[in-house]
């Protein structure tokens, strides 16, 4: 059978060529290139049987020329595994997407290359399997279904929601001011009624008319007639007098009724008003519940994929594009306080010395044979707030920093609280299980802190 051919794509010597030397003991031919843009010039005319693609290289990087391979019917075919040092499920997921089949560490064993080979039928299997759990690499169609870690996605979802939230609750609150304000027209129209209806003047009967009197002349009786006469406006003016009596009580007991029925509707606007202003109250409490659940979610979004790589800054590039991403997000949502970047350095099982240097152990070690615990640059000054010269920019210059209401704080926890627990550094595991602790534990976490709420 000849020999089957893999293409090596990584712009480090070194790498490429300790991989190719792996390939060709295990009967492979190997070609190898330094750039992304090379591998697809030289697809155009040959036609591997595998390709090893670094991710991180000048000009186009790994995923773009998967992509581009990918999207290319000649060559979509070709089986690609990433062969690069990054790591964790958000990085897995992105690559599945774009059709690489695996993922390869930099660091990868002579026996876990060759089981690689071997599940893909490049060799023939003439050795025991690894221990189940051993491996290193990922084979992505044999990877099980997970629920992906919230990423940039997830927390424009989120975003989306509490935005929502916000304008059914300022709704709610214009609605219950619009009812408060019709409430209170109505009540001082009703108040006015009953003003302007006290204030008529009680209607009274009309004057006595006119008697015809036919005088007598003569003795008794013209006095007894004009007696007569004049008893006749005074029993008159006396009863006209007991009904206004009568009538004044009634409209005395009717502003009674009344300013007793207008005190009582007072009292139950001010029940209703204090009931509205508690419901407002409660909606306020409720809406600011949602928003403190809002930003602790995005929090926790964030912080599943806070470690960050041993040779990598705490404050790097990447970590540049999701506080940048985030800072914007969180203006949109309005709001207002502290954004804590918490960093911590993973304890790693290292070998060296102070001349030389240190670097991790060989996965094999015994960690109660480490010469050090620590981290591989513990000798460069304030090691977990190392920034990349683009993040300094950005925290010095960038509008979304200097000219909101969000500041940033970087906190330096060095080992302290470590996410996972370390075993018992006289135990019988390898440097390589106790350095994987130390990579969980090499992060950078987030923290929200609103002004107020």
């Amino acid at each position: 059978m000849a020999n089957r051919l893999a293409l090596i794509v990584d712009d480090s010597k070194t790498a490429r060529v300790t991989l190719q030397r792996m390939l060709e003991k295990q009967g492979i031919d190997v070609d190898a290139l330094e750039s992304a843009q090379d591998a697809l010039n030289y697809l155009a005319g040959t036609t591997p049987d595998l390709i090893f693609m670094d991710h991180m290289m000048p000009g186009m990087d790994g995923f773009q020329a998967v992509e581009a391979i990918k999207g290319n019917p000649d060559t979509a075919t070709i089986p690609i595994m990433m062969y690069t040092s990054k790591g964790g499920d958000l990085y897995v997921s992105q690559a599945r997407a774009l059709g690489a089949i695996g993922i390869m560490p930099k660091e990868v064993q002579p026996a876990e290359l060759f089981e690689v080979l071997n599940r893909l039928g490049m060799v023939e299997n003439r050795r025991k399997p690894p221990p189940t759990g051993t491996s290193r690499f990922v084979l992505l169609d044999e990877k099980p279904e997970i629920s992906l870690k919230p990423g940039r996605e997830a927390i424009h979802e989120i975003a989306r929601e509490a935005a929502e939230s916000v304008n059914y609750n300022n709704e709610l609150q214009l609605h219950l001011g619009e009812l408060l304000e019709r409430y209170h027209n109505d009540l001082s129209a009703e108040i006015q009624r009953l003003r302007d209806d006290l204030g008529q003047p009680v209607a009274s009967g009309t004057g006595p008319g006119a008697h015809r009197s036919t005088a007598r002349s003569g003795g008794v009786f013209v006095p007894l007639v004009v007696l007569l006469i004049l008893l006749i406006p005074l029993l008159w003016m006396y009863r006209l007098s007991d009904g206004t009596r009568e009538e004044l009580e009634g409209a005395r007991e009717e502003i009674a009724r009344l300013q007793n029925q207008q005190q009582q509707q007072v009292q139950l606007a001010s029940a209703e008003n204090a009931s509205l202003r508690g419901l407002l109250n409660e909606q306020k409490g409720r809406s600011n519940e949602q928003s403190s659940l809002l930003f602790k979610s995005i929090a926790w979004a964030i912080n599943q994929s806070s470690p960050y790589d041993v040779r990598e800054e705490a404050f790097s590039d990447r970590r540049l594009a999701i506080v940048h991403e985030l800072v914007a997000r969180l203006q949109a949502l309005g709001f207002k306080g502290t954004l804590r970047l918490e960093s911590y350095l993973g304890e790693f099982c290292l070998v060296g010395n102070d001349v030389d240097g240190y670097t991790l152990a060989p996965a094999d070690l015994p960690v109660r044979d480490c010469d050090v615990y620590g981290h591989p640059l513990q000798h460069l000054p304030a090691i977990g707030e190392r920034q990349s010269i683009a993040f300094a920019n950005f925290l010095s210059t960038s509008p979304l920093v200097n000219d909101s209401d969000i500041d940033i704080e970087i906190v330096s926890h060095q080992y302290s609280q470590p996410r996972v627990s370390y075993p018992a550094r006289d135990s019988d595991i390898s440097a390589y299980e106790w350095n994987r602790i130390a990579e969980a534990n090499n992060r950078v976490e987030v923290e929200l802190i609103p002004a107020s709420l």
